[in-house]
């Protein structure tokens, strides 16, 4: 077979000139007489380094192989019907049944997202297809990316791409330079076709499909009473009769059917304005024949302006603010008042009023997500609001550590001047057994017999809840403890400063009810505690049933009192012991009979806020002054207030206002593009008594709401939006004749920015770029379908990244465009296979036509030249230092033949020829044993005499054993000529040597 050699490194070639050295160095001379084993010696020393370069060098061998990998990408999204994806699945289970025995399969699935089904594998079975990618948008570019990290860097390597070509994310046509520096073919097969119905209109054999391709508002804005045209565009792929409805807001305004013909059809509705605000405009169609139903909407965003301002009053208490209302009303302000559950949850909803008022609300009314709707109505939109105070209002409405507590210009918890803590507050939770039913009879009446019946939800988890609810009301410097108890107490969470809710969840987790009743054991353990705490004020809430077996409460309440504590009790459900009452009022505190147990959360909240106290101070006191505002502007001296909201102002706060004992009364505060007010007193007949009567009292609201209006700055730079889908491209021209820009455009570097606001509460931001002198523009894919509020702001690009201006719009995404378009995307696929050198699919075998170019297999040979080179180096060593003779290889057979089964070695004779001494030493030993063994007889040994002429026994006896014994020495002169030649002739090579 042919093949060829390569080299990953080929630069360490260049270390096989150290050949010549070696063989310059170890070339052997004619008289040497091991000039054979010199010889073999040079020989492996080049081996070794010719492997040792060869293997450094990464050498290779390459073959040719016909041999191919195909991997079939799939389209799975929902611009594929259900018979296309059926005649693909059919397409693919015939060209693996045509797959040659060496090649492999691989199967990818794609819609948003790339699956791999199957890796590249020489089954040719048809796999079933069970992944699940995102159907509603098509991503090729993602799948080709996945297949070509699937496919080999040897053999034939193709895709085949199953698709209509359509393509919502990404942009595959530029993997096509990649495919072609890979060398893989790229061979697609139109999903979108019917071959059986050749010679047909296609768009005739397609299922009907009607879809709303563009609703369009010539303008954005509009004033009351103006005539909004509305202008539509619905597409047909057949004639068929359709219902279109158009709806604002949610509310239809007009429908009528209409006949739609083939292709593109035009209508045309015009409607009336009669409400300021943001309005949401949907065009609804519904045709008698219709294969889809994603694609039958399409919206558009308008806005509303007016000259008079929409303000939104929220109250708890109905009537609590009429006084405010007619304020605003006579100074021509819009006013609508609603309830805390009427406020919407979206900043959608909330963005058709300029400020709003929340008017002694407590968080409790109020949703996470309403919140976090407001919050996103002053930080990112511009508009305003102000927090009025009460006993449901700030800390006492429990807004610590919630999310409206950052949109407002002062703390909600009251720092400590001395920063010692406010409160140590032990919550002492009855575990027993009771507490996990309900009670329904009386256990102080002893005619009755005690009865239980289980309900819904075990008191023990409300009043888990319970403890999570009086959490939330205390600050960072109060102590917090809980202690639970059955027979006997149990501290879950010790007496400490306030712990975070992951802890707290925790701790309580393991609350369970059994055991019998101790209160007296709750109540020590929490008097012990109490003693120790440095706070100033010590309290304990005691939740029970009050079916307690022990207790001497009499000499527990006297020691309270000395000690400071005071005692509040929270009775849960109706069978609970009428003495708890008696010990609520001699412990100091209160007596909450809790007839639902639904009811004890907010009982804890309340006591819990009733014992911090300096939530609520409820004193008379006159305003004090403090940084001019403008909403004081033409006021100066005030009636007195007769209680306010005990909180703490942020440090970029202005406050305007403060109580006799320093704390905030009127504070303000730039927030993001809006501004919030804090007024922590009331203006209703609770706390502002005298100032309904106050001659001023309608001017100090109006520009109390006044200042947080909103700056509306649409001529400072001109706005372009264009839609597509889930795809919306912003342009803005900043315009030199604005008086904004007139000096800015020339000094500063200016930055743009715009944030996206979907109904749901998720934020998205993207940078304007320049595209031009005072031109931005950028391209921003929005997440999902939808009416998102959108802000354009234009700061300053410094350190102080001060906004300059900014202008409110919105934007409808509508479906996706995998259910926009009704052909396929030829285009995309026949780029593909015409420039990686595929093919249009028609027949299952083409898949695997063996007519790529010839590939080549590489097998790295590299290691096993490094493992030669270190085989052959201990011969090398074994040749240069061990010398082998005639008598060394004649022991190595006769070992060999001893080991073999069934052989016995010969007798061991002597050679012949002995190889040549290579000492003199060596030389007389191997003398004297020639000498020894020819002496030796059949019972006796001949004796050499000595050169003294002595006999052979004697002082010049020679040991032959080595063992110390004398040993006669031998004559030289009666040993054989031919001995002594041999003799002499090595002394002269030793030495020589």
């Amino acid at each position: 077979m042919d093949f060829s050699i390569s080299f990953l490194q080929p630069n360490f070639l260049g270390w096989l000139i150290l050949a010549i050295l070696f063989i310059g160095l170890g070339l052997p001379l004619g008289t040497d007489h091991d000039y054979r084993r010199k010889w073999l010696g040079l020989a492996i020393r080049l081996l070794i380094l010719i492997s040792l370069v060869l293997g450094l060098s990464g050498m290779q061998v390459e073959r040719p192989t016909d041999d191919i990998t195909t991997i079939f990408i799939m389209d799975m999204s929902d611009s594929v019907t259900v018979e296309e994806r059926h005649r693909a699945e059919t397409f693919l289970s015939q060209a693996l049944a045509t797959k040659p025995d060496n090649d492999k399969a691989g199967i990818i699935l794609f819609g948003g997202d790339a699956l791999v089904e199957r890796l590249p594998h020489i089954d040719s079975t048809m796999p079933i297809l069970s992944s699940i990618p995102i159907p509603h948008s098509t991503n090729i570019e993602n799948a080709l990316r996945l297949a070509f990290a699937l496919l080999p860097n040897e053999e034939g390597s193709r895709i085949v791409l199953m698709s209509d070509g359509q393509e919502t994310i990404g942009k595959a046509e530029d993997l096509i330079e990649l495919a072609q520096a890979r060398h893989v073919e790229v061979s697609t097969y139109p999903i979108r076709r019917s071959d059986s119905l050749a010679g047909m209109d296609e768009l005739d054999i397609r299922p009907t499909d009607v879809l709303v391709k563009q609703v369009y508002v010539p303008s954005r804005q509009a004033q009351i009473g103006d005539e909004v045209p509305v202008e539509i565009t619905v597409s047909a792929t057949h004639a068929t009769n359709a219902m279109l409805r158009l709806l604002m807001d949610g509310m239809p305004l007009e429908s009528h059917m209409e006949r739609l013909t083939t292709g593109d059809n035009s209508f045309r509705f015009s409607v009336p304005m009669d409400t300021a605000g943001f309005h949401r405009l949907r065009v609804e169609v519904e045709a008698e024949s219709d294969s889809r139903l994603q694609n039958n909407w399409g919206g558009a965003f308008i806005r509303v302006r007016d000259e008079k301002n929409h303000i939104l009053i929220v109250e708890s208490q109905i009537g609590e603010t009429q006084n405010i209302a007619v304020a605003l009303q006579s100074a021509q302000f819009e006013t609508t008042t609603i309830p805390p559950s009427n406020l919407p949850d979206t900043v959608t909803g909330l963005a058709e009023y300029d400020s709003i008022i929340l008017a002694n609300v407590p968080v409790i009314d109020l949703s996470t997500a309403k919140q976090k709707a407001l919050v996103a109505f002053v930080q990112d939109i511009g508009h305003g609001l102000v927090m009025l105070g009460g006993p449901n209002s700030y800390g006492a409405g429990a807004y610590l550590r919630q999310p409206l507590a950052k949109a407002l210009p002062v703390e909600i918890g009251v720092r400590n001047k001395e920063k010692e803590p406010n409160i140590a507050l032990v919550m002492a939770v009855d575990k027993s057994g009771s507490m996990g039913q309900c009670h329904c009879d009386n256990p102080d009446d002893a005619g009755q017999r005690s009865q239980r019946d289980v309900s819904g939800l075990p008191k023990v988890d409300i009043a888990k809840e319970a403890v999570f609810q009086a959490a939330s009301a205390l600050g960072n410097l109060d102590y917090m403890g809980v202690v639970a108890f059955d027979r006997s107490a149990h501290w879950q969470i010790e007496l400490q400063p306030l712990v975070n809710a992951s802890t707290l969840d925790k701790a309580l987790g393991n609350i369970g009810a059994k055991g019998s009743t101790n209160i007296f054991a709750g109540l020590t353990a929490a008097e012990v505690a109490l003693i120790e705490s440095p706070a100033r004020v010590k309290h304990v809430i005691l939740l029970t049933d009050g079916w307690s077996s022990t207790g001497y409460y009499s000499e527990l309440v006297k020691r309270f009192e000395e000690e400071g504590i005071t005692l509040s009790i929270i009775a849960a459900g109706d069978g609970a012991a009428n003495y708890l009452s008696e010990l609520a009022r001699n412990g100091g505190g209160k007596y909450y009979p809790a007839t639902s147990m639904l009811d004890v959360p907010k009982i804890f909240l309340k006591e819990t806020i009733r014992a911090v106290g300096n939530y609520t101070i409820e004193e008379p006191f006159s305003p004090v002054g403090g940084m001019p505002s403008p909403i004081l502007h033409g006021i100066s001296a005030m009636p007195p207030l007769l209680g306010y909201n005990g909180t703490t102002a942020k440090n970029m706060a202005r406050t305007s206002l403060l109580t006799t004992r320093g704390d905030p009364l009127l504070a303000t505060w730039q927030f993001g593009l809006g501004r919030s007010v804090a007024w922590t007193s009331d203006l209703s007949s609770r706390w502002a008594k005298t100032w309904l009567d106050w001659d001023l009292y309608s001017r100090f609201v109006v520009q109390m709401i006044k200042w947080t209006l909103p700056t509306f700055d649409d001529d400072a730079f001109q706005l372009d939006v264009t839609v597509q889908h889930r795809k919306a491209t912003l342009e803005v021209q900043l315009l030199d004749e604005s008086e904004v820009f007139d000096e800015l455009l020339k000094t500063t570097p200016l930055n743009v920015t715009a944030t996206f606001l979907a109904n749901n509460g998720d934020m998205l931001k993207a940078d304007l770029l320049p595209i031009g002198v005072g031109h931005y523009q950028s391209t921003v894919s929005l997440p999902s379908e939808g009416v998102y509020l959108t802000q354009i702001v234009v700061r300053t690009d410094d350190e102080a990244n001060k906004p300059i201006a900014h202008q409110t719009t919105g934007i409808v995404a509508s479906y996706s465009a995998e259910y926009a378009n009704v052909e396929a995307n030829t285009t995309l696929l026949n780029n593909f296979a015409q420039k990686t050198g595929g093919m249009s699919l028609t027949d299952p075998s083409q898949a695997y036509a063996h007519n790529l170019a010839l590939s080549y297999q590489t097998q790295p040979i590299w290691f096993y030249c490094l493992l030669l080179a270190v085989l052959l180096f201990p011969f090398d060593v074994a040749i240069r230092r061990l010398r082998i003779g005639q008598r060394e290889w004649h022991k190595l057979r006769q070992h060999v033949i001893k080991l073999m089964p069934g052989r016995e070695p010969s007798p061991t004779v002597a050679p012949l020829e002995q190889p040549a001494p290579t000492s003199s030493l060596q030389a007389f030993r191997h003398v004297r044993q020639r000498a020894t063994e020819t002496a030796h007889t059949g019972k006796g040994e001949k004796e050499f005499p000595s050169p003294s002429g002595r006999g052979a026994r004697g002082e010049g006896k020679v040991d032959p054993t080595g063992r110390g014994e004398k040993e006669t020495p031998l004559d030289f002169e009666n040993v054989s000529g031919d001995t002594l030649s041999r003799l002499r002739q090595a002394k002269k090579r030793a030495k020589k040597h």
